[in-house]
């Protein structure tokens, strides 16, 4: 593991950034590099530096117009850097303001999301047979900066330890250079660059500790930022081994069960330390620290008590705590008007034929073999609703499908999911679970329909 410290080097930043990237493996020669390049200082340099050291790379230019004259001053500053240094480039143009409307998200989020997803196809896009990578510019101030973010706001050891040099498809290959740095380069060799008139504003948290919190706490500290960043190395290898040890607890109290995970309650209770394996249990799921003391609670909640997260629900079943994903059921009614139909069914396609009475039967869950006289076009598959009842086979009283559920032990997502298929207004198939008695097959039935279900392999 490299660090991270205050940059102080004989070297020139150029030869020191060329000698960074070749010691650390950052990427090949032959690799295609694209920058994401703002127009401010840290990009331009880095821009620089790539085009001294003969890296190839392309440079991308996020334009959230979010600045009036001063977004598209940046955009077209951005394309004539590129124009000078002979490399191509790419602009995107957001509609950030009904983007954020759209995803009820705030300015700084809605922008990141953007920015990253853009970044992401282009990567994809590139069909060049060579490893393509995200450069970005940030420097080693961004990572104290982050580093007190994530510690005030509440993280685990991976925020803790702040950016990392390489994660994913992104390198960030200027953080063993701090800002002041970046400026004396920048001026000795006179490049030009936009300033960011909101860098000035404190009503941003980063910009609050940048200008206000850092600079008083040097003082009583000088050395904040480079026992910061010795910490940030540190930090990184502790994580290795930590995450080892996190990954081997993980194994023995998670089981997978289809989209699901099931965690048995007794066992989670007892393990140590319970705070921190809950919250790098929970968390990767979308849930927050603030939610771990809701979800142990539910270690002595009744069934059916649930917490959820934006994509997840935490139910208690039993003597099991089920991590499920949130169902979003597609409502709308499908209509069957005659046998030899197929319909599509969430991964899956529903079959309705026509068949002998006599012909062989699949015992299996996804088949349902009906009467066909004893039904009336057309079918109706839907999901099931409150009040819904049948005969399920084998009996001669009715029964609420809601019961009927709970007897089988179904979780909160199964019974969301669940669907029925009606004929003439009475329920003939709880897809999946089991017919209704009055429609099944008898002695005397000529023709059957066979409802069947295909999944891919």
């Amino acid at each position: 593991m490299h660090s991270e410290k205050k940059y102080h080097s004989d070297l020139s930043l150029e030869q020191d950034f060329i000698k960074h990237v070749e010691t650390h493996h950052l990427w090949k020669k032959q690799d295609h590099l694209y920058l994401a390049c703002s127009g401010g200082i840290d990009s331009v340099v880095l821009a620089h530096l790539m085009k001294v050291a003969g890296y190839r790379f392309s440079l991308l230019h996020c334009n959230f117009q979010l600045r009036g004259d001063e977004s598209t001053r940046d955009a077209l500053f951005v394309q004539e850097l590129a124009k000078s240094l002979g490399v191509d480039i790419q602009v995107k143009v957001f509609d950030t303001l009904q983007e954020i409307e759209q995803r009820k998200t705030g300015v700084q989020e809605t922008a990141r999301n953007l920015r990253y997803d853009w970044f992401g196809e282009v990567l994809d896009a590139d069909l060049a047979k060579v490893d393509k990578w995200l450069l970005t510019a940030h420097q080693s101030d961004d990572q104290v900066e982050t580093m007190l973010m994530n510690f005030f706001r509440g993280t685990g050891i991976a925020g803790l330890h702040g950016i990392k040099v390489k994660s994913g498809k992104t390198i960030r290959p200027l953080l063993f250079v701090g800002r002041a740095a970046i400026l004396a380069y920048a001026q000795e060799k006179q490049l030009q660059w936009v300033e960011d008139s909101s860098n000035a504003e404190i009503n941003y948290t980063r910009n609050f500790l940048r200008h206000q919190i850092i600079p008083d706490v040097e003082k009583i500290f000088p050395s904040l930022k480079e026992n910061l960043l010795d910490n940030a190395v540190r930090l990184q290898e502790m994580e290795m081994v930590y995450a080892k040890k996190i990954e081997q607890v993980k194994e023995k109290l998670i089981q997978k069960q289809g989209n699901a995970f099931s965690i048995p309650v007794n066992k989670l209770m007892h393990v140590e330390p319970l705070d921190t394996i809950m919250h790098e249990v929970f968390t990767p799921f979308g849930f927050t620290t603030q939610q771990i003391p809701e979800i142990k609670k539910l270690f002595n909640a009744g069934s059916g008590k649930f917490i959820t997260s934006k994509q997840f629900r935490v139910l208690r079943n039993r003597n099991w705590l089920l991590i499920e994903p949130i169902a979003i059921t597609e409502q709308k009614i499908k209509v069957v008007a005659q046998v030899g139909e197929v319909l599509t069914m969430g991964d899956g396609l529903l079959h309705f034929k026509q068949e002998a009475a006599n012909g062989k039967i699949d015992t299996g869950s996804d088949h349902a073999y009906i009467d066909l006289k004893k039904i009336k076009f057309p079918l109706l598959v839907r999901p099931w609703k409150q009040g819904d009842y049948f005969y399920p086979l084998g009996m001669k009283k009715k029964k609420k499908i809601s019961r009927f559920m709970t007897d089988l032990k179904l979780s909160l997502t199964e019974k969301e999911n669940q669907w029925v298929v009606e004929s003439d207004k009475k329920i003939i198939w709880v897809i999946g679970r089991r017919i209704d008695d009055r429609f099944k097959i008898e002695d005397e039935t000529a023709e059957r329909l066979h409802i069947s279900i295909t999944r891919p392999s």
